[in-house]
């Protein structure tokens, strides 16, 4: 594999981890790139699903420690961390009514690939509901799954439509 390859899978891998871009912005990438080597194709879907997939254990585990840190550091003015507490407490009270759907709500939230609906926000609002950390990451990355297929359905078809209008090789 030359470095040429090599950078833009990097590149690839880095767009699918940002919390902006995730898949919808990777795997356009992968196709746009590698659409003429299916075994390179292949491997630039699956660096950028690779990339967005670690994003829901990261997320999740480093949330553990923030609110931690948040309900019992002396640095976080009190107001705040009663604030913080009470939205907390709120929302899972709230979404308790809805604990038989939630995992499927997940991931179906994440998989619509639309701006603010990826695994960043999936993984957010699994801590904000409470929800158990496994039942959380199975829906998230099987969200990312389902996006994953939207997204090079859509890449594919969008560059070889415009590869037939353009004709181009």
């Amino acid at each position: 594999m030359n470095t040429d390859v090599l950078v833009k899978l990097v590149i690839i891998f880095i767009v699918s981890f940002l919390p902006i871009t995730e898949v919808r912005g990777g795997i356009p990438l992968a196709v746009a790139w590698f659409s003429n080597d299916s075994t390179m194709l292949v491997a630039g879907v699956l660096t950028a699903v690779a990339g967005n997939m670690l994003i829901a254990p990261f997320v999740l585990y480093l949330l553990r420690y923030v609110d931690r840190f948040i309900r019992s550091s002396k640095i976080v003015p009190a107001i705040l961390r009663s604030a913080y507490i009470k939205v907390l407490d709120y929302v899972q009270r709230k979404s308790k009514r809805f604990e038989n759907y939630e995992a499927t709500a997940l991931a179906l939230f994440v998989g619509v690939p639309l701006p603010a609906t990826g695994a960043w926000t999936g993984s957010l609002i699994a801590f904000l509901l409470g929800m158990d950390r496994r039942k959380a990451l199975i829906a998230v990355e099987l969200g990312v799954l389902i996006a994953s297929i939207i997204v090079f359905a859509a890449s594919y078809a969008g560059i070889t439509i415009l590869k037939k209008i353009f004709y181009l090789q």
